[in-house]
């Protein structure tokens, strides 16, 4: 791995980890956009270290037909109704753990689970 791609790992590192900054401190206080947008820097600093890793996508063949215009955005919205999804899951949680009420908790765990399935379906095409 060159300078270069160890570069975006590491811009990728900072960036997930102030997302998980603001989802922590966050989720705790119920303030649920922000926990929402700790949510999208950690899937673009992931993205960004995958890219690091892994390489560029190639640009080659991405012409604005229908297709790819309806794949683009079943995948936004797919990332985006995962962000919200494990957002509010984080935020149940904060509020089970303030309560010490189990309800809270299930629903937290199925919510961050279905989120997280539904993103890394929509990110890379595969449930693993």
């Amino acid at each position: 791995m060159d300078a270069t791609r160890v570069g975006w790992v590491v811009v990728g590192s900072a960036i997930l980890c102030a997302g998980m900054t603001l989802v922590g401190v966050n989720a705790f206080a119920g303030r649920l956009w922000l926990v929402v947008v700790g949510f999208a820097l950690f899937v673009g600093g992931y993205r960004t270290m995958q890219y690091g890793v892994h390489g560029w996508p190639s640009l080659d063949g991405l012409g604005a037909t229908n297709a790819s215009t309806a794949g683009s955005l079943a995948r936004g919205t797919g990332l985006a109704l995962s962000v919200v999804l494990c957002a509010y899951g984080f935020v149940l949680m904060g509020e089970a753990v303030r309560a010490s009420a189990w309800q809270p908790t299930l629903f937290s765990g199925a919510s961050v689970v279905v989120g997280y399935v539904i993103g890394h379906i929509a990110a890379n095409g595969e449930v693993l």
